[in-house]
């Protein structure tokens, strides 16, 4: 990391561990800054968590984490050279990988996959008691894709338009949505959520309206994936709202760096969390019992560090071809 780009992650994080990386004791340590998401986060923990982790298990690394206003931010971040490592979502980091979507015309091709943990619901929510049954009924309702300028407003936007259902869309943040679903002048609205434990602007809604979730048909996720391929989704047998067994619409949040991070430092810091899952499980206890190699291999989209493919490699993986970076081929 450039002298410039450690006096920007001292200024922005004020921690002690930039102060101990000016030390002579680490002149030949890698000073490397993950970028995380807001403190307010419960996911924020996830990465201070892995930094203790690697910082008390490798020689070699010094690792910060960098408060940041999550995927969209970690993304210009790591074009920039600002951060080594970011947090992002996949399906999203195949479409800054490839100049997609938002991105259209805009790709980053030094973009590599580094792992993928958790899977985050698109999750569609609707009152009990309206005509709303499927997701081709919200064609002309009155509802909110999530809150205003947010990935999960346009995952909403991009699924269902490849549907051909257009809702009159209501527009706004997300707290007001849920009070508009209360008040009766939507009749639902989509809000990111893990798909195993319950959401709280999902249980507030359900004080003053029962709720049901909207399942997406194999039908559904043909028409969808016939215009978007990469978009994810996964069968589940309940929610935490009872709904039983449903396909919920699902990206993985997922770690992104660059072919820049050389080999050795990839294979390490991935080899470390890898073998560490419960480690980091005292912390964000969501990633408990996660098997995060598999979980790389099936759900990661855009092509894997080096440094990751040698240990997936070495553990007996099957790396589909499309996962193998353009410098290994």
């Amino acid at each position: 990391m450039s002298l410039k780009s450690v006096r920007a992650l001292c200024a922005g994080l004020g921690s002690a561990a930039c102060v101990a990386g000016a030390t002579p004791a680490l002149a030949d340590t890698a000073q490397l800054s993950i970028g995380a998401t807001s403190q307010a986060s419960s996911l924020y923990a996830y990465h201070v968590a892995v930094a203790q982790l690697l910082n008390g298990t490798l020689d070699d690394v010094n690792v910060s984490v960098v408060e940041t206003g999550g995927g969209l931010d970690n993304m210009r971040r790591l074009s920039e050279g600002q951060v080594d490592w970011g947090m992002m979502a996949e399906p999203d980091l195949y479409e800054y990988y490839k100049g997609l979507g938002p991105f259209e015309g805009q790709p980053n091709p030094d973009f590599r996959t580094f792992w993928t943990t958790t899977p985050l619901a698109y999750l569609f929510v609707v009152a009990a008691d309206s005509d709303v049954r499927s997701v081709a009924d919200l064609d002309g309702q009155a509802f909110n894709g999530g809150g205003r300028g947010s990935g999960t407003e346009r995952a909403s936007f991009e699924a269902l338009g490849a549907m051909g259902v257009e809702p009159d869309w209501f527009r706004t943040g997300m707290s007001d949505a849920v009070t508009a679903f209360q008040d009766r002048r939507i009749v639902g609205f989509t809000k990111a959520g893990p798909p195993a434990a319950p959401d709280s602007a999902i249980l507030n809604a359900q004080t003053a309206r029962d709720i049901r979730l909207l399942d997406w048909t194999e039908e559904d996720i043909a028409a969808v994936q016939a215009e978007y391929p990469h978009f994810d989704f996964m069968a589940v047998e309940d929610t935490p709202y009872d709904t039983g067994p449903m396909n919920l619409r699902v990206v993985f949040i997922t770690m992104g760096t660059t072919k820049d991070m050389p080999e050795d430092t990839a294979y390490n810091i991935f080899r470390t969390v890898a073998e560490n899952v419960d480690k980091v499980a005292e912390s964000y206890g969501a990633v408990a019992g996660l098997d995060i190699a598999q979980q790389t291999v099936e759900r990661a989209q855009t092509p894997l560090h080096p440094g990751v493919v040698r240990y997936l490699r070495e553990g007996g993986h099957e790396i589909p071809d499309r996962l193998i970076p353009p410098e290994m081929q």
